[in-house]
């Protein structure tokens, strides 16, 4: 038999909202970073229904699908090596699936690109009665949801009795006109900016409301402070955010819904330009240089097998108290407008002139690898061209790898989260990079950034993504905490 002692589970100001307190159909949970809400429910929470009910089976949902395995899927795995219950679960992969061992109970992974199969799956053991959207800000669709919803139902029968269905959204709100807040939280739950910061949370509950499936609707909104078991220098960051950039500390610190409008970057300024001579004083730990050809949107789209669009490079450097990225340098051509084009071989040419010529003028060149990260999708071998041209110009303390790549809303997210803290500096020897950035809007499909106009975007990005794991804002940006490790183990199961 086993046995749950939930109650010392979730943090303290999650209690209204957990399961056993509260059978609401759909449950919006709102919050600012590192608050606790995606361990809390997509983790411990979902673990706790299936071993609480043998009929109760969870789907795990994100936008799109392939982006469960390193988030939900990696959670479930971590809650239940902390929760110390590895023998009661198989985790696989092909599809990803979690599943109970003696009852045959499973958790699913699916994503909102593939609806379809979200409403024709099945399950073997008992109902399909939860689902949890993580990151559901990103969900695109009403319409699509609206289908997922109509999906989730129990029969009318004895072997249901005593069920409910619940669909649960966990999410950071940076864009207040998204449909989660008219449909859920617009004249129900407003931002109370003093509440969030004296009590650290607000709540909702209307047991009467209903979309046609099902009753009930809990709202929650979570502040940094929620989050118990968070570093003591979060605070001391906070402070930090809410005297430089307010709107962000709303949205970061308190879960406030942001108010960005269609600007990619928001909290771009121009107190971030410094000039060149202020770039070059400072010391650098890490440098590296990002080449963008032009042949994608960013991520992994072709778009081009030519060279016509513009070919950009951008020379980006960490300080060395790792806390501030500048971008240096870049060179910036396009083939756009000219009677005669350039073709890859000349590009090249002069790109690696321009690289010989940063060489002489920046010392950390001279000594260290210069690491030249190309955009991956390559036509016409263009990587190949610029080692034959380094090599004939007598450059050898040069590699030329393929780009890695992050998604474009990640990295817009954590820029912004730079920027906001003054901590991405751009000199004025990059004009290319500051047009884009001032011209970054979002595309008629609700993107963070249109595609087209981000040529030098990408090239900085691509310069700066290695980078990551050494600029100490990316672990703040990134940590999800395992809260309860510092608890004592507890007899969960008997």
């Amino acid at each position: 038999m086993i046995t749950l002692n939930d109650e010392e589970l979730y943090l303290p100001d999650f209690k209204d909202i957990w399961f056993t307190n509260c059978d609401a159909r759909y449950r919006p949970l709102k919050g600012a970073r590192e608050t606790g809400k995606t361990y809390n429910f997509v983790g411990y929470e979902s673990i706790f229904k299936i071993l609480s009910d043998t009929r109760r089976n969870v789907m795990m949902v994100r936008q799109n699908d392939k982006d469960n395995a390193n988030s939900n899927y990696t959670i479930l795995k971590k809650v239940v090596n902390n929760l110390g219950i590895q023998h009661l679960f198989k985790f696989t992969k092909s599809p990803y699936k979690v599943t109970r061992v003696d009852t045959g109970q499973v958790i699913l992974f699916c994503g909102m690109n593939d609806v379809e199969n979200i409403t024709s799956t099945s399950v073997e053991v008992g109902y399909w009665t939860d689902i949890y959207f993580e990151e559901a800000s990103q969900l695109k669709s009403y319409e699509e949801f609206r289908v997922v919803d109509g999906s989730l139902r129990l029969p009318n029968s004895p072997d249901a009795d005593g069920l409910f269905c619940q669909i649960t959204f966990c999410f950071n709100a940076w864009d207040v006109g998204h449909w989660l807040y008219d449909l859920f939280f617009k004249d129900r739950l407003e931002d109370n900016v003093e509440q969030l910061e004296n009590n650290r949370f607000q709540f909702y509950y209307d047991p009467d409301f209903n979309l046609g499936y099902g009753y009930g609707l809990a709202l929650h909104i979570s502040s940094f402070r929620c989050n118990t078991f968070r570093r003591p220098e979060k605070d001391a960051s906070m402070e930090i955010l809410k005297n430089t950039a307010y709107d962000i500390y709303l949205v970061e610190g308190l879960g406030c819904w942001g108010h960005i409008g269609d600007a990619t970057y928001p909290y771009w300024n121009d107190k971030l330009i410094i000039s060149h001579s202020q770039a070059m004083s400072l010391n650098y730990k890490r440098f590296h240089i990002g080449i963008d050809i032009g042949g994608t949107n960013g991520e992994t789209k072709v778009l081009k097998e030519d060279y016509r669009s513009a070919m950009t490079m951008e020379l980006s450097g960490l300080t060395a108290d790792s806390s501030t990225l500048v971008s240096i340098n870049e060179f910036f051509y396009s083939n756009e407008g000219k009677v005669v084009h350039k073709d890859g071989p000349e590009i090249a040419d002069d790109m690696i002139d321009r690289i010989k010529l940063w060489r002489d003028i920046y010392p950390f060149m001279q000594t260290n690898l210069i690491i030249c990260y190309v955009e991956s999708a390559d036509p016409g071998d263009f990587q190949g061209l610029l080692r034959v041209k380094a090599q004939e110009k007598g450059i050898f303390n040069i590699r030329f790898v393929n780009s890695t790549k992050n998604k474009i809303q990640s990295r817009v997210d954590f820029d912004n989260l730079l920027m906001a803290f003054g901590e991405h500096l751009v000199s004025d020897q990059c004009p290319n990079l500051i047009r884009e950035i001032k011209s970054a809007k979002k595309d008629e499909e609700g993107h963070c950034r249109a595609d087209g106009n981000d040529h030098a975007l990408n090239g900085s990005e691509y310069s700066w993504i290695p980078m990551l794991p050494y600029i100490k804002r990316w672990k703040e940006f990134k940590e999800r905490w395992q809260y309860l490790k510092e608890l004592n183990k507890k007899s969960w199961i008997s």
